[in-house]
């Protein structure tokens, strides 16, 4: 009885942990980019989760507690293994002379782009000023509270930054990662052509499978900087969105 008391208070403790680490990461988020920042209510069930839901497990039968610890150690398992792809891909290298580059349009408000899309477009900017003959495709079509297409966003902010106009394509029909690469792919006579894909750091993975889904065969990860208080929220959100792609066949 007594080391069932003990390994019951050593789960107990585990989970407040989780529940405190989730709760405090999710003001911090709130704080810093509004409660309506994407995804970050995450945090937020995370601490209820763990704080209320999980308490009853410990007083339940052994059989349905052992249950519960096997679900919960293939889930992590199945985590850690989809960042160990999201982080190959952040420390992809960008090969020069792409045929193209197609840089992924993120949220944008009213006429201005945000932190992300800058960090995007300056590394994209880099690249054509160094590779001149590399056709550059901006993607991202209009969403909510956005005055334009991401697209013309990004393409005038490249001209702005003395990128030639003419060597610039807008796709602005796509809402989401999957019609980026559907929509973009339309725009290459060749598919085997070599493709750079321009995203933060911690979607470049994905971005890359989704590519390959809709056709592009050679491809290269060109990785932007990412910020850096949301960076673990990021990487949470990519690893769900990379099942829920897998899960809807879209790799």
């Amino acid at each position: 009885m007594e080391k069932v008391t003990e390994n019951s208070s050593f789960m107990y403790t585990i989970w407040l942990v989780l529940a405190l680490i989730c709760l405090g990461y999710y003001i911090v988020c709130a704080t810093y980019a509004g409660v309506g920042s994407s995804f970050i209510f995450i945090w937020l069930l995370g601490a209820v989760f763990f704080g209320l839901v999980i308490k009853g497990i410990i007083h339940v039968a052994k059989v349905l507690r052992i249950c519960f610890i096997v679900i919960m150690a293939t889930g992590a398992s199945l985590f850690i293994f989809i960042e160990a792809l999201i982080i190959k891909g952040m420390m992809a290298k960008p090969k020069d002379n792409c045929d193209y580059i197609i840089v992924l349009g993120c949220q944008i408000r009213g006429d201005h782009i945000t932190r992300s899309l800058k960090n995007r477009l300056d590394v994209a900017v880099s690249y054509a000023i160094d590779n001149p003959d590399t056709t550059i495709i901006v993607s991202g079509g209009r969403g909510k509270g956005e005055n334009t297409t991401e697209a013309f966003a990004m393409y005038n902010y490249m001209v702005s930054k003395g990128i030639d106009g003419s060597r610039i394509i807008q796709e602005d029909k796509s809402t989401d990662t999957s019609e980026n690469m559907k929509y973009s792919v339309q725009y290459i006579e060749n598919t085997d052509s070599l493709v750079g894909i321009v995203t933060n750091n911690f979607h470049i993975a994905r971005s890359r499978l989704l590519a390959r889904h809709a056709g592009l065969n050679n491809t290269c990860g060109m990785p932007a900087e990412s910020d850096h208080v949301l960076f673990i929220n990021y990487m949470v959100r990519e690893a769900i969105g990379i099942v829920k792609d897998f899960v809807f066949g879209n790799f």
